[in-house]
């Protein structure tokens, strides 16, 4: 909850609510989405991620493992979230091969959902 918490002191509820999940609504709670960091100085969870080697190589190879970019860049108004190239999703190895023939599409436009969050005011 301070992570959310955090983000709503220094940027206001609205705008926090594109950087984090509310206390209840994170993907991480299901046990199927991870936050990859790099150990490049200056660029853990940031943006910079994906032009790390580490980011580089998520993005050409996850999707074999079974792992999706979860929040790609320009999608916010798909995914209800900023670009986080270091959040990715566990959705199978078959899955993932699907997904990847259209490059950054979400799980919002592949299964037809809404933005996500939809928080009950």
């Amino acid at each position: 909850m301070s992570v959310y918490n955090g983000w709503v002191a220094s940027l206001g509820r609205k705008a926090a609510d594109l950087q984090s999940a509310r206390p209840g609504y994170s993907e991480h709670q299901t046990g199927l989405s991870v936050d990859i960091a790099s150990a490049t100085a200056g660029c853990t969870i940031q943006a910079c991620f994906s032009r790390t080697p580490e980011g580089k190589w998520l993005n050409k190879n996850a999707w074999r493992f079974g792992w999706h970019l979860r929040y790609p860049n320009g999608k916010t108004s798909v995914t209800g979230y900023k670009f986080e190239p270091w959040h990715w999703r566990y959705v199978g190895v078959e899955l993932a091969a699907e997904l990847n023939l259209t490059p950054k599409i979400t799980l919002e436009e592949f299964f037809s959902l809404p933005a996500a969050p939809d928080y009950a005011q």
